[in-house]
């Protein structure tokens, strides 16, 4: 079966400081994986790599067997989707901002019912309301901001579902939900920074960066 991501990085830097060097990973379908290490290590660095959101880097990164430099942005975005601590939902309702994504091209052809019904499905999963789809994002509280966020995410049925401490900010509560919503309905892949305790337990893998070099942790337990 062809790795769903490869990484093949012999340089990860953050502008123009180096990293860590020699990573080489092989990503499944469906795998959970924890990024580990202290800040500053490159954890967000490599992270961001995933999606071209950060192109410093010497080596290259597959995409279901294909260079993600030579996807559109637009395009590569749509399947590997980052969430960060903190999202920008923009102006508008919450409904301005989840048909956002309907301009980038890789979604234009979805059924809108099955997207509607989808949407439903979000809402009722993070524990939302309906109701929220008229109120405008700014008025949101950040767990709100965040189920959003995700539910914005995951309409687009993504491969691959990059985080960056999203649950950092979060009540318990509001940590569990989206935990569990995650963790139980999300059948892609997830790739993760979190020190979240509540997530502790959810991962299968998790990639260790210390020294400028990153151990797969492939067999802990």
């Amino acid at each position: 079966m062809t790795d769903l991501l490869s990484i093949n990085v012999s340089r990860l830097f953050y502008e123009k400081k180096h990293l860590v060097s020699d990573i080489k990973l092989q990503v499944k379908k469906g795998e959970r994986i924890l990024i580990v290490g202290a800040t500053g290590s490159g954890k967000s660095s490599l992270l961001n790599a995933l999606n071209l959101m950060n192109q410093s880097y010497h080596g290259e990164i597959l995409f279901e067997g294909k260079a993600i430099t030579e996807y559109p942005p637009h395009i590569l975005r749509s399947r590997i989707v980052m969430v960060m601590q903190e999202p920008w939902l923009g102006e508008g309702t919450v409904q301005d901002v989840l048909d956002e994504p309907l301009a980038y091209l890789a979604t234009r052809k979805q059924d809108l019912g099955q997207r509607e019904q989808k949407i439903r499905e979000l809402f009722k999963a993070f524990e939302l309301s309906e109701s929220y789809l008229n109120q405008k994002a700014e008025q949101l509280s950040g767990g709100e901001k965040q189920r959003v966020a995700l539910i914005r995410a995951l309409q687009l049925n993504p491969e691959i579902l990059l985080l960056d401490e999203i649950s950092s900010a979060l009540d318990q509560k509001t940590s569990g939900i989206i935990s569990d919503c995650i963790f139980n309905n999300f059948p892609g892949t997830v790739i993760a920074i979190s020190h979240d305790p509540l997530w502790q337990d959810r991962w299968q893998r998790s990639w260790t960066i210390a020294g400028g070099t990153l151990t797969d942790n492939r067999e802990v337990k």
